[in-house]
């Protein structure tokens, strides 16, 4: 049963946006700061009404200043239209919630049958692959995938996390550029879009278009693997997770990169947003990051690149032909 007890009148709320049964939004106190402009720091869990600022952890102070901001409860004058709209607002959350709950446990339940009925083992996702794994151009070259992923003068952007802003225009260029820099220069994470000529900051406002998804796989329920066994197995379920995707679904697959860490990357060309949204819904169930689904300006790691947690390398084990 879902809590009835309002705290927080979400109606006031700015970008507000559901991850699985979290509501979450620009937090007021973060706002009164001229902060999180993103709006993802404030979330309520929807099952209990609890709520807190992801960029102050345990701040019981911060926690007074958004309820002072946004609260129901305490030192306001009773309005009772006012009232029964917040009272409305809730409701129509809790029962998306609780709906998205019975759609989330039979997802879980139903993950377990796709990873018996759909095995697909590394060796035969290579051997599957259009393009020959076992050769290093192919495997480990990140201008290789670049090229063969987009058009020559589709601008895209490579480079570490950071590199974003107008001292960094040069991570931004077109594909056909891409091949004929140093391998040093390339990477080492891509974004699956498409980018507006003369882009310097890595904004959604800036994609022009997002030809591919990608699915990362980084723990079922919200709990990543940790043991090289959990990894085993997370793996093989990701594995069979795409193949139900692809071959069940009809999802048209682009590549599969190992992260080189924990988890593999699946690109996938974009399917119509409906899909995006019902994948959303359940993600977590899947094992999939929802924060990557449906945006393209996120940056995904290029196969060859060193991962900094493992030491290993990032390869690509299945790769489309080449679209030019």
């Amino acid at each position: 049963m879902l809590s009835t007890e309002l705290s927080i009148d979400i109606t006031l709320l700015e970008k507000r946006r559901h991850v699985g049964n979290k509501l979450t939004a620009r937090c007021p106190a973060c706002a009164a700061a001229g902060n999180d402009r993103r709006g993802d720091h404030l979330f309520i869990n929807l099952l209990n009404g609890k709520f807190g600022c992801a960029a102050h952890p345990g701040d019981s102070e911060h926690r007074r200043e958004i309820f002072a901001l946004v609260g129901i409860r305490g030192k306001r004058r009773h309005d009772p239209l006012r009232d029964r709209e917040r009272r409305e607002a809730w409701k129509r959350e809790r029962d998306a919630a609780e709906a998205r709950k019975r759609v989330q446990d039979a997802a879980k339940a139903k993950r377990d049958a796709i990873a018996a009925r759909h095995p697909w083992e590394p060796i035969d996702v290579m051997k599957d692959s259009p393009q020959r794994i076992d050769q290093p151009l192919v495997e480990l070259d990140p201008r290789h995938f670049i090229a063969t992923l987009f058009q020559p003068n589709a601008m895209v952007w490579t480079g570490e996390v950071y590199h974003s802003g107008t001292r960094h225009g040069s991570h931004w260029r077109t594909a056909g550029e891409w091949q004929g820099a140093r391998e040093s220069e390339v990477g080492p994470m891509v974004s699956p879009a498409i980018w507006m000529p003369g882009t310097v900051s890595r904004t959604g406002d800036n994609v022009l278009a997002t030809p591919y998804t990608v699915l990362d796989f980084d723990g079922f329920d919200g709990v990543k693997p940790s043991t090289p066994a959990e990894i085993k197995v997370h793996v093989a379920a990701s594995f069979a997770l795409v193949r139900w995707l692809r071959e069940g679904l009809q999802w048209k697959l682009a590549a599969i990169v190992h992260s080189g860490n924990k988890s593999i990357h699946a690109w996938f060309h974009t399917p119509p947003p409906e899909v995006l949204k019902s994948l959303h819904g359940v993600a977590e169930q899947f094992g999939v990051d929802a924060g990557l689904i449906g945006r393209g300006e996120h940056p995904c790691r290029l196969p060859g690149q060193v991962h900094s947690k493992s030491g290993n390398v990032s390869r690509v084990l299945w790769l489309q032909e080449p679209i030019s």
